[in-house]
């Protein structure tokens, strides 16, 4: 998926869902994919390598305190002034979107898991080989 038509649809996420400000597409380990226009490019960034932490922390907890298996379907932070919704998007791949502290979190979980669930393989992100030589 070329990123002109992935900014076209994370546009599409935040015009269908009230309360939405920003929406980004990170790898695993933190690098912006593509993300909202309003989102400028420091911004993005940052909000990558949040995400890619939170993302972290909750799959630690979910092994530690969950069934094992390490799974998380959604992790959220509430901030005074909005909250942090992170899905995965795929193999190697996370959606995150920046809310109003408005917004109906169940309206917004359920739109991005929509999205995800029709785009996932296009969203994702293959493990990058090794450069160079040690």
């Amino acid at each position: 998926m070329d990123l002109e038509h992935s900014t076209w649809l994370l546009e599409g996420l935040l015009e269908r869902t009230p309360g939405t400000r920003h929406a980004l597409v990170l790898s695993r380990d933190g690098l912006k994919l593509c993300h909202t226009p309003g989102l400028k490019a420091d911004s993005a960034d940052h909000l990558a390598a949040i995400a890619a932490g939170v993302q972290s922390l909750a799959h630690s907890a979910s092994i530690e305190f969950g069934d094992g298996a390490g799974g998380v379907r959604q992790a959220m932070a509430e901030f005074y002034g909005g909250l942090l919704f992170i899905v995965e998007a795929g193999a190697g791949a996370h959606l995150a979107v920046i809310t109003s502290p408005e917004a109906d979190p169940g309206l917004v979980g359920h739109n991005m898991n929509e999205l995800v669930e029709q785009l996932g393989e296009h969203l994702s992100t293959p493990p990058r080989a090794a450069t160079g030589t040690a």
